[in-house]
């Protein structure tokens, strides 16, 4: 007959089951739980370097909007800039803009989604975070451009 050793309520070590461990495997960068998953962060500091996570902070996803809507605006502002007879310095625009307006903005701004969706999955590695904010920075500049450009020049 075998004893079970019972202590404050746990099974003692040789009688607990046999299952692998699940924190072995490390969370996939697109995750079936990314919009509801649990994980935001990491318990300890070194576990949270260049691993990925199934929610992202609010600031982060401010930032992903913000980029986002810069870059449309950016996009109708060109499209405004060129009715009154600039060029646009990009080639690779230029080219877009010859396929039409439709195909400029969604060439435009899906790059651009794609682009900073790429960098917020990745937000945990090394110099992406800044990375970031240097990306609104530049669109920020951009968009401040384009207001001087419309109404002083």
């Amino acid at each position: 007959m075998e004893r079970r050793a019972v202590l404050s309520g746990f099974i003692a070590q040789d009688e607990r089951r046999n299952l692998p461990d699940r924190r072995k495997r490390p969370t996939p960068m697109l995750s079936r739980y990314t919009l509801v998953g649990r994980r935001k962060g990491f318990r300890r500091t070194e576990e949270g370097r260049n691993a990925y996570v199934d929610r992202y902070e609010a600031g982060l996803m401010a930032a992903f909007v913000a980029i986002v809507g810069l870059s449309l605006l950016d996009a109708l502002f060109t499209l405004l800039y060129l009715q009154r007879g600039g060029t646009e310095l990009n080639p690779f625009m230029r080219s877009a803009i010859d396929l039409g307006v439709v195909p400029f903005v969604l060439i435009k701004c899906g790059l651009t989604f794609l682009g900073i969706a790429f960098l917020c999955l990745h937000k945990n590695f090394r110099f992406v975070k800044p990375l970031i904010g240097g990306v609104l920075g530049v669109y920020t500049a951009l968009l401040g451009y384009h207001i001087y450009l419309a109404f002083w020049v």
